[in-house]
């Protein structure tokens, strides 16, 4: 009864350090589920050691002698530089203590357990106290599926920054019986740490103009509806997402037959072969912040009154005006400037993921109405069998869009199975949109998420399916409330006071934040001249005479980098210049010696540099901002206020 208490103790005192969706996950698991699956046996030192039953076999987790088989793998690893290391598998915890004995004290660890019921176990027979109160391990367990949204949290935290040069290990029993299961998430977890660094946008200059055009926007976001009063609209209701891949052409004349009992949901570029053939689509999607997107498809173009425009609030500037039609700007759930002015001018339930492709947004529109079943069209992410890129309707085969076909087949082809299960031509953007957009799918399950494109790459998660026969099968009957008179009739429905309570809002905040990154320079600055001032010291002195001071020197600049940190709005803007510099910091390793003390400072004394120079961006683009709201906007909202 003692050791059966212990064990309880121990369960409980490790549970309370574990996130709650791993929790939740644990507590759902039948106890009789975990041990008829893991057998527990002890040494003659008193030491728990594991088996593991399959139903077919048992086999071992652990030695007979599992501290010392713990001891001499971590002996035989070389990762005393690892400034993050992916540990594959637990080892009913022996390898675990063995890493907390013998790694430095700021590594990260990472650890990946597929087998919820070992992971369980080891919770029991071990209190895990002193691995969980370093702070320093993260624990992601079970299938891939299981875990994903857990991992992809992590991306979100700081945590990503040091882990961008990370050190894998198996653990001797994630080598020795579970081998298959962990390659697999060993290569889940490297497409996802490409696919966030893809994800991670491409310089300051696009963030700023991301920036820009919210600001530029923000008079549409005040007149216009928000997007929850479209939540779950359209339940039921077949869904088309049209895509502009060259294999729309083969059935683009099937959309004619919809005939309103479906949405027809366009992405950009496919609005204007839609056009071109008399098909009015009754959404359109757009996400690029970029000025072609506006010169491409919008500049000079007049479409239907009674098709809406549903995009992102930081597309161009020029593209919402241009618009005659019902709009919606939408709000990014995960860039923590479209969250930060959304609780400013905006409401909570309107915010989307949206991802890094167009399509991505019209599939999460399409789920946010409530469509099923969800139905790609012209979706190739692939070059068509004559090497075209696109529609022959579309803009990039008028003189206008050359210079895009011309970029695009500049890049390196690469080949993924097509939807005819042979190999075909793709680029390595078209596969990261793709499976960004399988990672969107697989969080849907519930939903009947179908593939009409006639050629193309698979998409994982969908079901090939000819138009004609979507068409036949789903769109049974006719919609009630089109989308436009759906946004039209909110749109009177506005308060405009409180509108107007909010535009001055935003301007306080910015205000705000502008004196913030104001402070943050000066941190910068004082940053950059310690770094400075420690690698004029190395060359001047013996390190054994400065060893303290550079020490504190070190721990100055984290704690001061920690500041730049602290805020989600502060890292969207620097969150390139971090990523760089703690690269570099994680590929140097562990600082050991000489040349890596002065190495590490010289790292520093340009992070600072150059976190000094995009503050101070940031503070002018801000004032600027605030001087152009002031000005331009706000005399219009009262008067449109006013009786």
């Amino acid at each position: 009864m003692e050791k059966k208490d212990e064990l309880m103790a121990n369960f409980n005192k490790n549970i309370e350090y574990l996130p709650s969706q791993l929790l939740n996950r644990i507590l759902k698991i039948r106890s009789e589920e975990i041990w008829e699956n893991v057998i527990i046996e002890y040494t003659k030192e008193g030491h728990p050691i594991c088996k593991y039953n399959t139903g077919q076999h048992i086999f071992h987790i652990n030695s007979s002698q599992p501290t010392i088989e713990a001891k001499n793998w971590y002996h035989n690893l070389a990762i005393e530089d690892a400034g993050a290391l992916f540990v594959y598998g637990c080892g009913f915890g022996y390898p675990l203590f063995e890493i907390l004995k013998q790694k430095q004290p700021n590594t990260i660890v990472i650890v990946f357990e597929q087998n919820i019921y070992l992971f369980v176990a080891m919770l029991y027979y071990f209190d895990l106290e002193p691995i969980f109160k370093t702070q320093k391990f993260r624990f992601f367990v079970g299938k891939i599926e299981e875990f994903a949204s857990e991992f992809q949290a992590l991306f979100f935290t700081d945590v990503f920054l040091y882990s961008t040069a990370p050190y894998v290990v198996f653990t001797p029993t994630a080598q020795r019986n579970f081998k298959n299961e962990y390659l697999a998430i060993h290569s889940y977890i490297f497409k996802e740490l490409s696919l966030n660094i893809f994800y991670l946008g491409n310089d300051h200059y696009d963030t700023l103009l991301g920036f820009h055009n919210l600001i530029a926007n923000v008079y549409e976001v005040i007149e216009n509806p928000y997007l929850s009063i479209l939540k779950n609209k359209y339940k039921d209701v077949p869904a088309f997402i049209i895509a502009n891949g060259p294999s729309l052409d083969k059935n683009i004349h099937e959309l004619k037959k919809i005939k309103g009992r479906g949405l027809i949901i366009s992405t950009e570029s496919a609005i204007i072969p839609l056009t071109k053939n008399n098909i009015k689509p009754d959404i359109l999607c757009v996400v690029e912040r970029i000025r072609n997107a506006y010169e491409f498809h919008f500049k000079d173009r007049k479409y239907s009154d009674d098709i809406s425009l549903l995009a992102l609030a930081l597309i161009d500037r020029n593209i919402f005006p241009s618009f005659s039609g019902p709009k919606i700007p939408i709000f990014r759930c995960t860039e923590s400037i479209n969250r930060w002015m959304n609780n400013i001018i905006g409401d909570k339930e309107s915010e989307l993921d949206a991802g890094a492709n167009v399509s991505h947004l019209a599939f999460e529109i399409a789920v946010y109405l409530g469509a099923n079943p969800i139905i790609f069209v012209g979706q190739d992410f692939a070059y068509g069998l004559d090497g075209r890129t696109h529609s022959k309707y579309s803009v990039y085969y008028e003189d206008i869009g050359k210079k895009s076909v011309s970029k695009i087949k500049s890049k390196p082809v690469v080949y993924t199975e097509g939807n005819d299960g042979t190999q075909i031509p793709s680029t390595q953007l078209w596969l990261d949109f793709k499976r960004g957009l399988e990672r969107k799918i697989a969080n849907y399950p519930h939903l009947e998420i179908l593939n009409a494109t006639e050629g193309g790459a698979k998409i994982y998660g969908t079901t090939k399916i000819k138009l004609s026969t979507a068409i036949h099968k789903y769109c049974k009957t006719k919609i009630s409330l089109r989308v436009d008179q759906l946004i039209n009739n909110n749109k009177n429905k506005i308060n405009q006071s409180e509108r107007t309570k909010k535009f001055q809002n935003l301007i306080d905040e910015l205000s705000l934040y502008a004196a913030k990154f104001r402070n943050l320079c000066q941190v910068a600055i004082k940053g950059n001249i310690r770094s400075k001032q420690m690698i004029e010291l190395f060359e001047q002195k013996k390190i054994v005479e400065i060893i303290d001071i550079l020490e504190k020197a070190y721990e100055d600049n984290f704690k001061d980098l920690k500041q730049f940190m602290t805020d989600n709005l502060y890292y969207v803007f620097l969150q390139q210049v971090l990523l760089i510099g703690f690269h570099k910091m994680n590929r140097l390793g562990v600082i050991k010696s000489p040349e890596r003390v002065k190495k590490v400072f010289l790292i520093h004394e340009e992070l600072f540099h150059n976190l000094n120079i995009v503050c101070q961006s940031v503070t002018i683009n801000f004032e600027m901002s605030i001087e152009k709201l002031e000005q331009n906007c706000y005399h219009t909202l009262n008067k449109q206020s006013s009786p």
